[in-house]
Protein backbone atom coordinates (compact mmCIF):
# COMPACT_ATOMS: atom_id res chain seq x y z
CA UNK A 1 0.00 0.00 0.00
CA UNK A 2 1.33 3.42 -0.93
CA UNK A 3 1.84 5.90 1.90
CA UNK A 4 0.00 8.74 0.12
CA UNK A 5 -3.31 8.13 -1.65
CA UNK A 6 -5.98 10.19 -3.37
CA UNK A 7 -9.42 8.60 -3.29
CA UNK A 8 -11.49 9.32 -6.38
CA UNK A 9 -15.24 9.80 -6.16
CA UNK A 10 -15.68 6.24 -7.37
CA UNK A 11 -13.57 4.96 -4.46
CA UNK A 12 -15.76 6.80 -1.95
CA UNK A 13 -18.90 5.40 -3.56
CA UNK A 14 -17.37 1.92 -3.56
CA UNK A 15 -16.84 2.18 0.19
CA UNK A 16 -20.20 3.83 0.94
CA UNK A 17 -22.12 1.28 -1.11
CA UNK A 18 -20.06 -1.76 -0.06
CA UNK A 19 -19.21 -2.59 -3.65
CA UNK A 20 -16.47 -4.94 -4.74
CA UNK A 21 -13.21 -3.30 -3.69
CA UNK A 22 -14.68 -1.61 -0.61
CA UNK A 23 -12.24 -3.51 1.62
CA UNK A 24 -9.33 -1.96 -0.29
CA UNK A 25 -10.65 1.58 0.22
CA UNK A 26 -11.47 0.77 3.84
CA UNK A 27 -7.85 -0.32 4.36
CA UNK A 28 -6.59 3.09 3.19
CA UNK A 29 -9.00 4.90 5.51
CA UNK A 30 -8.20 2.61 8.46
CA UNK A 31 -4.48 3.14 7.93
CA UNK A 32 -5.08 6.90 7.72
CA UNK A 33 -6.78 6.79 11.14
CA UNK A 34 -3.64 5.05 12.44
CA UNK A 35 -1.32 7.60 10.81
CA UNK A 36 0.27 5.05 8.47
CA UNK A 37 -1.17 6.50 5.28
CA UNK A 38 -1.99 10.04 4.21
CA UNK A 39 -5.36 10.07 2.43
CA UNK A 40 -6.44 12.99 0.26
CA UNK A 41 -9.42 14.01 -1.83
CA UNK A 42 -10.26 16.59 -4.46
CA UNK A 43 -12.94 19.22 -4.00
CA UNK A 44 -14.66 17.91 -7.14
CA UNK A 45 -15.27 14.57 -5.43
CA UNK A 46 -17.34 16.31 -2.77
CA UNK A 47 -19.42 17.89 -5.54
CA UNK A 48 -19.78 14.62 -7.43
CA UNK A 49 -20.71 12.69 -4.30
CA UNK A 50 -23.41 15.21 -3.48
CA UNK A 51 -25.03 15.32 -6.91
CA UNK A 52 -24.77 11.58 -7.57
CA UNK A 53 -26.30 10.66 -4.21
CA UNK A 54 -28.95 13.40 -4.53
CA UNK A 55 -30.00 12.06 -7.94
CA UNK A 56 -30.04 8.45 -6.74
CA UNK A 57 -31.36 8.69 -3.19
CA UNK A 58 -32.32 12.28 -2.43
CA UNK A 59 -30.84 15.34 -0.77
CA UNK A 60 -31.06 14.00 2.79
CA UNK A 61 -29.06 10.91 1.88
CA UNK A 62 -26.52 13.09 0.06
CA UNK A 63 -26.10 15.34 3.10
CA UNK A 64 -25.49 12.29 5.30
CA UNK A 65 -22.90 10.93 2.87
CA UNK A 66 -21.03 14.25 2.71
CA UNK A 67 -21.07 14.56 6.50
CA UNK A 68 -19.71 11.01 6.85
CA UNK A 69 -16.97 11.57 4.26
CA UNK A 70 -15.90 14.81 5.96
CA UNK A 71 -15.52 12.93 9.27
CA UNK A 72 -12.91 10.65 7.72
CA UNK A 73 -9.15 11.31 8.06
CA UNK A 74 -8.86 13.00 4.67
CA UNK A 75 -7.18 16.22 3.59
CA UNK A 76 -9.37 17.93 1.01
CA UNK A 77 -7.66 19.91 -1.75
CA UNK A 78 -9.31 22.87 -3.40
CA UNK A 79 -8.41 24.53 -6.68
CA UNK A 80 -5.66 27.07 -7.10
CA UNK A 81 -3.90 28.38 -10.21
CA UNK A 82 -1.28 25.61 -10.27
CA UNK A 83 -3.87 22.84 -9.80
CA UNK A 84 -6.06 24.34 -12.54
CA UNK A 85 -3.08 24.45 -14.88
CA UNK A 86 -2.14 20.82 -14.16
CA UNK A 87 -5.75 19.68 -14.60
CA UNK A 88 -5.89 21.51 -17.94
CA UNK A 89 -2.66 19.86 -19.11
CA UNK A 90 -3.91 16.41 -18.13
CA UNK A 91 -7.29 16.97 -19.80
CA UNK A 92 -5.66 18.27 -22.99
CA UNK A 93 -3.28 15.29 -23.20
CA UNK A 94 -5.62 12.49 -22.10
CA UNK A 95 -9.27 11.61 -22.53
CA UNK A 96 -10.51 12.64 -19.07
CA UNK A 97 -13.62 14.36 -17.79
CA UNK A 98 -13.23 17.79 -16.22
CA UNK A 99 -13.72 16.36 -12.72
CA UNK A 100 -11.33 13.45 -13.29
CA UNK A 101 -8.67 15.88 -14.52
CA UNK A 102 -8.80 17.66 -11.14
CA UNK A 103 -8.67 14.39 -9.20
CA UNK A 104 -5.67 13.27 -11.27
CA UNK A 105 -3.96 16.66 -10.90
CA UNK A 106 -4.36 16.38 -7.14
CA UNK A 107 -2.77 12.92 -7.14
CA UNK A 108 0.03 14.09 -9.42
CA UNK A 109 0.75 17.11 -7.23
CA UNK A 110 1.10 14.85 -4.19
CA UNK A 111 2.92 12.04 -6.05
CA UNK A 112 0.13 9.89 -4.63
CA UNK A 113 -1.49 6.70 -5.82
CA UNK A 114 -4.91 7.37 -7.32
CA UNK A 115 -7.46 4.88 -5.98
CA UNK A 116 -10.41 4.59 -8.35
CA UNK A 117 -13.00 2.49 -10.13
CA UNK A 118 -13.25 4.77 -13.16
CA UNK A 119 -12.10 3.36 -16.52
CA UNK A 120 -11.29 6.92 -17.71
CA UNK A 121 -8.17 6.82 -15.55
CA UNK A 122 -6.77 4.00 -17.69
CA UNK A 123 -5.56 6.82 -19.96
CA UNK A 124 -3.05 7.74 -17.24
CA UNK A 125 -1.27 4.38 -17.07
CA UNK A 126 2.45 5.15 -17.10
CA UNK A 127 1.82 8.80 -16.20
CA UNK A 128 1.04 8.32 -12.51
CA UNK A 129 0.48 5.64 -9.89
CA UNK A 130 -2.95 4.03 -10.16
CA UNK A 131 -4.77 1.59 -7.90
CA UNK A 132 -7.78 0.42 -9.89
CA UNK A 133 -10.55 -1.20 -7.90
CA UNK A 134 -12.59 -4.12 -9.25
CA UNK A 135 -15.09 -2.83 -11.80
CA UNK A 136 -18.82 -3.03 -11.37
CA UNK A 137 -20.29 -6.09 -13.10
CA UNK A 138 -20.47 -5.48 -16.84
CA UNK A 139 -17.80 -2.75 -16.80
CA UNK A 140 -14.06 -2.99 -17.42
CA UNK A 141 -11.13 -0.86 -16.38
Amino acid sequence: MDSVAVLDTSAWLTLAESESGAEEVEAYVADAWLGRVSVHGSFVSLTELQYIRTNEQGAESAAKLIAWVKQQPVRWHHSDDALCSEAAKLKAAHKLSFADAFVAATAKRLDAVLVHKDPEFDALKGVMKLHPLPPKPGKTT
